[in-house]
This record gives C-alpha cells, structure tokens and sequence, in this order.
C-alpha cells in the first residue's frame, strides 16, 4: 500500500427585518384565493422554478408571506387555480438580505395573458376588475424599485421536509425581490415612468370604475439605500417577486470551496423561468411574438446566439456557459470569456462573475487574480451572492488584492446571507477560529454549518454532524449526529466516510460493523481516485483507512497530507480530539507508528469515542 512522505514542519494556518410601510390601495386587487372560484379561468403555472410578481397582493396576504418568512421557508400552492401561501406550513430554515445596487424598472402587462402568467395570486380578480379593456385600450403598469433580496439557503427540498399543515403544497420559496412598487392601469400604449407611478393623479385618462391601483413604499427611501446595508430602508421593504422552487427539484451537492475554486462558470439561479409558451422579456412573462428579445433557455444554441446578437445580455451569458463547457457547441474558452465580457459590459451580474473565473483560472483570458477579484465584487454589488464570497475568498487570503481578514470576512457574510450556501459553510469555521474580528462563537458556527447543510454544502453537513457529536454550540447527541452524516452520504459519497467512523465505533445508533464500515471509507475515497483530484480532506482520511485498516492500495497526496498534518496538528493542540485522531492516522501511513499511537490515544482520552475503537485496531498495535 502507498505510503507518505511528510514535512511537519508546523505552520499556523487559520482554519480552513424588514420594515414595511403603509399600502396606499385606492382599488385593492382581488383576494389571492379568489382564483379558486371562477370556474374555467385559470392562471398558466411554472413547471420547476419561477419568478411571479406578487404585487397584487392585498396588504393583509402580503403581511401573511413577510411573517411566514420571518419564521421559517415559506411554502406555497401554486396550480391553476392560482398562488396561494400555505400559512401553517413550512421548512426549517431562514432568510438573509443581501443588498443590491438600486434598480429602477416599469413592467408593463399589456394582455390577460400577460397578467395570468406575471400575476398569478390575483391576476384573475384583477381581470375581471378591469374586464375586456385590458390589451384593447387600457395596460397594467407595475413600477419596480429594487434595492435587495432576501435568500434561503435551501437550494431544493422535498414534502418529507415539510412541516405543519401542508396539503396542496408545490414550492418552496426560495427567495423574494426588496423594495417598492407602484401598479396602477393606464391608456395603452402609453409609457410612463417610475416616478409617474410613484406619483398622484396619474389615473385621470381612465375609468375610476376600471382602474386598478396599488403601491408599497416609498419611492424616495429606496433611493438612499445601499447594496452594503444589512436590511433595506423604511419605508422600503416590500416584497415585489418571489423565486418559487418546486419542491422535489434536484440540484448538484455543493462542495466548501466555492464556487470561485473550480473551474466552471456559473448557470444563474436568478434566470426567469416561465410557464410552458410564454418567454422572459422586459421584467415579465410573454409570448415570443411579443419581444423583440427575450432571455433564451440554456440549451438552445440558435436561440441563444439570436438573442445574445439582439442585445440581450442574459442570453449572451447563457451561450458563453454552453461554450465553457461545451455544451451544445464546440468547448472554446475564448469564445466564452468574449461572450462574458459583451454581457458583463452590458450590465448581467453572472456574467462578470463567469468572467472573474476566466481570469481567475486563465481559461480564455490572461489569468490575472486582480482582475478577478475586480468582477466578482461587481457582481456582489448587483446581488450576486456568489460573487460577494468569491471576492471575500480573494480578500481574505490576499489572492489578487491586499489581504484583509475584516473585509473578507464581511463578503463571506454578504454571501452567506444573499443566499451562496458554501459561503456559510466557510462563514462557520472563520467564527470557530475567529478570523478577521469574529468573536468565536460555537453557537453561532453551529447555525452556519446548518445552513450549508440545508444548501446540500457536503464539509456544512459533516461540520454540524461534527458540532452535534461532540456537544458544541448544541446539545451532545450522537444519534442526531450520525442521521447528519447519512444525509451527506446519501447525497454525496465523499462524505461517507463519517458514516464509516459511526460504524466502526457502534455510535449514534448504529451497531458495530467493521466490515460495512470498510465500505463505506471505499465510497469516500472512490469519488477522489475517480476524479484523479486532490478531493478534500476527508476523502484523503477515507483513503488513508481503507489502506491501513482493509489493506486497500489507494493513490495518496502527500502535499495535500502534509497540509491536513499541519493544520490538524494546531486544532489539536487547541483542543479538538478528533483532529488528533485524524493527525495519528496520516502519520500511520506516513510509517510513523508510534506517533500515530500517542495521537489517537491522546484523541480518546479527549473525548473521542472512534478513537477509542481505533486504538483497538491491529495496525495500532
């Protein structure tokens, strides 16, 4: 079996509300529910992910949403016969604000098609207000005032995550758009602007009989926010858009690094999804026909590079991740980082951070970490969360630009909060090391590892298995410890190697298989031989004990080894008896025995239980 090689020359590296205000409603639109009643009218429905307007809204429904978000995942039906918020059900979970730079936008609905697929709470009772004149002499202006969003780390769940009261339950929602809005009907064809509709007496060309009118917030308040504040202004936290996910809606496990560490752009969660024959164009749902451009589906190469020659910066960001990854085309680098840049220049958020990673990992572009560095706070600034943590990565380490642990920190935190799960899981262990001024804080660490873990972030879960374990900033409880750990393992093997260590010592639950154990170490360590990667710590422990302990012939990383050694080595010293259990088995397959066997008894006589069963082991005899 392979041996290491390592220096132990120690270094000390770090560890690795919203305040609403008065609705001015001169004609409230209808109750949400009122969509159940009218017979064959229906709503057109997202099928996985969408982003509805919920401006029409009654304030008393809008209020129902803003507490449901305040005390957990907000969960709703949506189905033809409308959007409806399911107040007593919901997942265990919160939102963090993110703030953006203030964006100003006047949607215009100008059919009743337009307003069942942008407005589908209340869309019908409003058509029925306005009756046949909407499209034919009358529109539905809705200005957009736009300073933050508000951001659950819950990338996809399941019914079996739901709690309460939750029948007809469909998504989750998984974010919502701050600020303010002004709707109100006017003549059509007629343009007004956002301070127009913000203002008074702009009904005066239409029917007061036929007239729809709505606002939420103040137009000025919103103006003098800003994209590093940690909640909106008063008078400016109204919610204007949801991001609806459907529940049962998969997405990839996330790894601690980031998103900036690998070398793959990033496909936006914010892009518009729309009900089956309507496209995204103009901040709202419409049919083809209708825009001159819209924003084209991953995928659709031709209808990509239409859109992106038309100007329309989303779908240029679209094909350049298609020529990224060769997806649909010929894999170009070059082709990608142009196609970034057009949309990046044009304002699209995602594309200067896809950018930042061009320069970043010098694939298309000159690699050039300042430059990088550079784009990805662009791309917080405009509320990508990614975009803030990459950026704080960056600062925190000094990578391309002054290092500076306070501001790296706070960037993390931006990202944690805007909604970036791998931001979190970073977040928790700066606060268990308190790194850049944080107060360590076990508590604190245990509630970021939470969600990374509810985000699918592999190390978040295996951190907050690890806190429940041994009792830090909860309660001691191995059972709830070893229930986390399965979950990483379920969803990504890299993590099964804590499952193995709950084997191995017949904990939290479990009975003692050494056998099963075995295979599970094997799983963890497959996904780092597979990919021919350096993996992540735990995999090299999970390959480091299927040689020694099943005789197993995996490759080793003996700089990735001797990084774990020094690292460890100083958590161990600071306390963490499962880090001198992990010292003493690198030095195991360093050859070191006799150290290896001073470090794992020293980890069982800390308080580590699978150290205590690894002592046992013949090949610490």
């Amino acid at each position: 079996m392979e041996k290491l090689s390592l220096r132990l020359a120690l270094l000390g590296l770090p560890l690795t509300l919203l305040t609403g205000c008065p609705d001015r409603n001169l004609v409230r639109p209808a109750d949400p529910n009122a969509a159940a009643a009218r017979g064959s009218e229906s709503v057109f429905v997202i099928e996985a992910k969408g982003h509805p307007l919920v401006v029409d809204w009654q304030p008393e429904h809008r209020g129902d949403l803003e507490v449901a978000m305040r005390e957990g995942v907000a969960v709703v039906a949506y189905d033809p016969r409308g959007l409806r918020l399911l107040k007593d059900c919901h997942i265990d979970g919160n939102y963090g604000f993110i703030g953006v730079n203030t964006k100003e936008q006047v949607v215009r609905l100008e059919s009743a098609d337009e307003v069942k697929a942008n407005l589908p709470a209340a869309g019908l009772g409003i058509l029925a207000n306005v009756g046949g004149e909407l499209g034919r002499s009358q529109q539905l202006d809705v200005a957009i005032v736009m300073v933050g969003k508000k951001k659950t780390t819950w990338a996809n769940a399941s019914k079996k995550d739901l709690k309460g009261s939750c029948q007809g339950a469909t998504h989750f929602v998984r974010g919502a758009t701050i600020g303010a809005f002004a709707m109100k009907t006017g003549a059509k064809g007629k343009a007004r602007t956002v301070a127009e509709l913000f203002g008074s007496g702009v009904a005066a060309d239409i029917s007061r009989s036929k007239s729809v009118e709505s606002m939420d917030g103040a137009l000025d308040a919103c103006r003098k926010a800003s994209p590093e504040a940690e909640g909106p202004p008063a008078q400016c936290g109204a919610l204007i858009r949801l991001e609806l996910v459907r529940l049962d809606e998969r997405s990839a496990p996330q790894g601690g690094a980031g998103a900036a560490a690998g070398a793959a752009p990033k496909a936006t969660l914010e892009a518009e999804a729309c009900p089956q024959g309507f496209v995204f164009a103009d901040g709202k749902c419409t049919k083809p026909e209708a825009a001159s451009t819209h924003v084209c589906k991953l995928e659709d190469v031709r209808d990509c590079s239409v859109q992106c020659e038309k100007g329309n910066a989303q779908s240029c960001d679209t094909l350049g991740i298609m020529f990224a990854l060769g997806q649909g085309v010929t894999q170009s680098h070059d082709e990608a980082a142009k196609l970034f840049a057009k949309a990046c220049e044009a304002g699209w958020a995602n594309a200067c951070f896809n950018l930042g990673i061009a320069f970043e990992n010098g694939r298309g572009a000159p690699k050039d970490a300042g430059k990088a560095v550079k784009l990805y706070a662009a791309a917080c600034k405009e509320g990508l969360a990614v975009g803030c943590s990459s950026a704080g990565r960056s600062v925190l380490w000094g990578v391309g630009v002054q290092k500076d642990e306070a501001t790296g920190v706070r960037l993390l935190q931006m990202g944690c909060n805007g909604g970036d799960e791998a931001a979190c899981s970073d977040l928790g262990v700066m606060v268990l090391g308190g790194v850049g001024g944080l107060t360590k804080d076990e508590k604190v660490a245990a509630g970021l590892f939470k969600r990374a873990c509810d985000g699918n972030v592999a190390i978040g879960c295996t951190n907050y298995g690890y806190m429940f374990e041994f009792g830090r900033g909860v309660p001691q409880n191995a059972v709830v410890a070893a229930a986390i750990y399965d979950k990483v393992c379920d969803f990504d093997p890299a993590g099964c190697i804590w499952r193995g260590v709950m084997l191995m010592a017949g904990l939290g639950g479990h009975k003692k298989d050494a056998k099963q154990a075995g295979v599970e170490f094997q799983k963890s360590c497959n996904k780092m031989q597979q990919t021919g990667t350096a993996g992540s710590s735990g995999e090299l422990m999970a390959c480091i004990l299927s040689n020694e302990l099943y005789g197993a012939k995996n490759r080793l990383d003996s700089q990735m080894a001797d990084a774990a050694v020094q690292t460890w080595t100083e958590t161990c010293k600071a306390g963490t008896a499962r880090d001198c259990t992990q010292v003493g088995v690198v030095l195991l397959a360093a050859d070191q025995k006799e150290q290896a066997k001073k470090l794992v008894a020293h980890g069982c006589k800390t308080g580590d239980p699978w150290a205590c069963e690894l002592a046992k082991h013949p090949a610490l005899k």
